[in-house]
């Protein structure tokens, strides 16, 4: 099961200064995961035959779009490799699912060992991999359960972030406080985090009270564009839902996840492709759900057959999730494992969130939510 050591709370990172310092930083405190992902990468790489050369001429491109759109992120990724002492393309890369050849592994699997879960450190595409996982050794794969509820002063929000056992090592809660050149603040934001990852890919929030929680989707139309791993740390940054949509819109985007957002009594689904935005209002029914695979018809009809893991946790947490929950309500649907392994709580479940809107407070523990230590803030 993915549950940290008894007692353990989850590892949080606090910090103030510029993007670059921000990524610097946060390279320096998971340089020892960084460095395993990295060296991984190369080995891949390596039985692949790909070159330094060819790795920076497939990226290159997604480099150009993302200094150009998203340069804030661009700035915290750059410094994350220097943080962590590792080269920024490999570090890059890893960030950018989207230059993966069609096919090709992911560079987290080691050439030795079977690619039995390409879902990992940021994105489910496995519709294009070319190698299917093993059900022997992975029966569940996929990730996240993402779900609201609406009350009269706001809404309860709950998410489980999924992902290969390995990544419990190195996830942990990033509360930054962004600021330019001369220390004034300009954004402010707490977000569960991957070692290798930008701010922004599973569950945050800023100083705004915008929440915005990740579900990773199997994009149809992924080809050149900005990283989702830049998109999806510039919305931090935005005020409002609306403001957040409008960038979703405008960035010319290489793939497409769903952004469950949440501010106050307001609850709206986003599920995009590289090429669509869907906008789904759900305040008005008060109670949501969301799993790893596309609600929208025009969009599920491209996307290929989901898997059933998701269609399953998607069922259920509809079933359960109702409108008026409290805290207590939310953290026991998260918990839930009728139907295990393709449950909302199971063993690839290495963090969970839970939100009150109304009062500005997350509680986050490390792994499963039964019998862990959990970490509260207000935001």
């Amino acid at each position: 099961m993915a549950r940290a050591a008894s007692g353990a709370r989850l590892p949080a990172l606090r910090f103030t200064g510029t993007h670059h310092a921000l990524g610097r930083m946060m390279g320096a405190y998971r340089r020892r995961q960084i460095a395993r992902a990295v060296d991984i990468a190369h080995e891949v790489l390596a039985a692949e035959g790909a070159s330094e050369a060819a790795l920076h001429d497939q990226i290159a491109p997604f480099i150009d779009l993302a200094a150009r759109h998203t340069p804030t992120a661009f700035a915290e990724l750059r410094g994350m490799a220097v943080g962590a002492d590792v080269e920024f393309d490999t570090l890059f890369r890893l960030n950018c699912m989207e230059s993966r050849p069609p096919g090709s592994p992911f560079l987290w699997n080691r050439p030795e060992r079977p690619a039995v879960d390409p879902v990992s450190i940021l994105n489910p595409d496995t519709a294009d991999t070319g190698v299917p996982p093993d059900p022997s050794e992975t029966p569940a794969p996929g990730g996240c359960t993402s779900i609201a509820s609406r009350r009269d002063d706001g809404c309860v929000v709950g998410h489980t972030e999924d992902s290969s056992p390995e990544n419990l090592d190195g996830i942990y809660l990033l509360d930054a406080t962004v600021t330019d050149q001369a220390g004034r603040a300009s954004s402010r934001f707490q977000a569960l985090n991957y070692a290798t990852s930008l701010a922004g890919c599973a569950a945050a929030v800023n100083g705004h009270g915008l929440m915005i929680l990740i579900d990773a989707l199997p994009d149809p139309d992924r080809h050149l564009g900005v990283p989702r791993s830049c998109v999806s740390r510039i919305l931090l940054d935005q005020p409002t839902i609306e403001a957040a949509i409008d960038v979703l819109r405008s960035l010319p985007r290489g793939g497409g996840w769903n952004y469950l957002m949440i501010q106050g009594p307001r609850i709206v689904n986003v599920e995009t492709t590289a090429s669509v935005v869907e906008v789904e209002d759900a305040t008005v029914p008060g109670a949501y759900a969301h799993t790893n695979h596309y609600r929208n018809p025009g969009i599920a009809a491209r996307a290929g057959e989901p898997r059933p893991n998701s269609m399953a946790r998607l069922d259920r947490a509809l079933a359960l999730v109702r409108r008026d929950m409290g805290p207590d309500s939310m953290l026991e649907l998260l918990a839930d494992r009728e139907g295990f392994p393709d449950s909302i709580c199971r063993d690839r479940t290495i963090a969970t969130w839970v939100a009150d809107t109304a009062r500005r407070t997350v509680r986050v523990c490390w792994g499963e939510p039964v019998d862990a230590t959990w970490t509260s803030f207000d935001y």
